[in-house]
């Protein structure tokens, strides 16, 4: 049987603060949202690099949120670095 290779979501302190204060309806959100980045944080229809002061960074749509994250292949982790209204996270 093939193994499947799944990434490790690691979540900032910061991160964490956000999660944990937030609402049930937008933490479930956020939990599918780490569920698919485990599964694949590079592609699909939420997910996005990012350019100019940003790039090297993703980001992946929920709603008018958005969650900031980046990549480090060889290890297979997934890091997220914020969760901000679509407002402020280019800035």
């Amino acid at each position: 049987m093939e193994k499947k290779e799944t990434w490790e979501v690691v979540l900032t302190k910061p991160v964490e603060k956000i999660y944990d204060k937030s609402g049930k309806v937008m933490r479930r959100k956020l939990d599918v949202c780490f569920e698919s980045l485990e599964k694949n944080p590079l592609y699909g229809n939420n997910i996005k690099s990012l350019t100019g002061n940003l790039k090297g960074l993703l980001r992946y749509r929920i709603g008018d949120r958005r969650i900031i994250y980046r990549v480090f292949e060889a290890q297979m982790i997934v890091e997220i670095i914020a969760i901000l209204p679509r407002g402020d996270a280019y800035k």
